[in-house]
């Protein structure tokens, strides 16, 4: 049952005042800026020793560190992750000035680098670094899950996924929700079997039940709780059929 009645636009999001904002801005792009040091670093390092003088070598050595780049940035995110911030406590409302705040926005951050890398089809699912980077940062997450490289998981640490659930492109699936200044942390299951189109929106402290279907362009407000089988869809979504109803003969 939906318990959106009173929720907010799902665009809605916490105004942190706006020095904390700047301050933010400053981290996130020095963050950024090092770890790209760090992830090119053996590619400048390789050009400078060996000094190609075909442009073959230099083609192959772009191409190798290019993807070793990628991997040395998913493995300095989940590091840092694991040892800066640890586990992130869901279903809790938080605010900035809060030790839980400040946990939650930096590993926002992290996560934030790789989204906006050009490595982020690397943690797609279609590539085998995308379990260890999801793990990685606190997801529960089946090995045979399908995540379309254009979805946006903006919080892996409060996603369960079970097996062989699929998300379409473009859906948008997340842990935290803005009131006024406090942020609303919630968790997000997804069942076994269970399908979400293309281009929704899931909002925290949703559950997407086991074989259950969630219709293209759908918005699943926080706090719905999509039953076993059952399929919904609309802005907000609601139940629209049930898999006794689309299993039934038609005469």
């Amino acid at each position: 049952m939906s318990m959106g009645s009173n929720q907010r636009p799902a665009g809605d999001e916490s105004a942190p005042p706006a020095s904390l904002r700047a301050l933010g801005f400053v981290l996130g792009e020095s963050l950024r800026a090092m770890f790209y040091f760090l992830i090119f670093l053996p590619t400048f390092l390789a050009v400078s020793y060996l000094r190609p003088a075909h442009a073959a070598s230099w083609l192959a050595i772009g191409i190798v560190g290019f993807y070793l780049a990628g991997v040395l940035l998913i493995f300095l995110l989940v590091l840092a992750k694991r040892v800066l911030i640890g586990t992130l406590e869901t279903n809790q409302i938080v605010t900035m000035q809060t030790s839980a705040g400040k946990r939650f926005y930096f590993a926002s951050m992290l996560h934030g680098v790789m989204l906006s890398s050009p490595f982020k089809l690397m943690i797609s699912t279609l590539s085998p670094l995308a379990p260890f980077y999801y793990r990685g940062m606190g997801a529960k997450m089946a090995s045979n899950v399908f995540i379309s490289g254009s979805v946006r998981l903006s919080d892996p640490w409060f996603l369960e996924m079970h097996e062989n659930a699929t998300v379409g492109g473009g859906t948008v699936i997340l842990g935290h929700a803005g009131d006024g200044r406090d942020i609303i942390l919630g968790s997000v299951f997804i069942g076994e079997g269970a399908i979400i189109g293309a281009r929704c929106v899931v909002l925290p402290n949703t559950r997407i039940g086991r074989n259950a279907r969630v219709g293209a362009g759908a918005v699943v407000l926080r706090g719905t709780v999509i039953p076993d089988g059952e399929t919904w869809a609309g802005v907000p979504a609601r139940r629209i059929a049930s898999r006794r109803d689309l299993i039934r003969p038609t005469r």
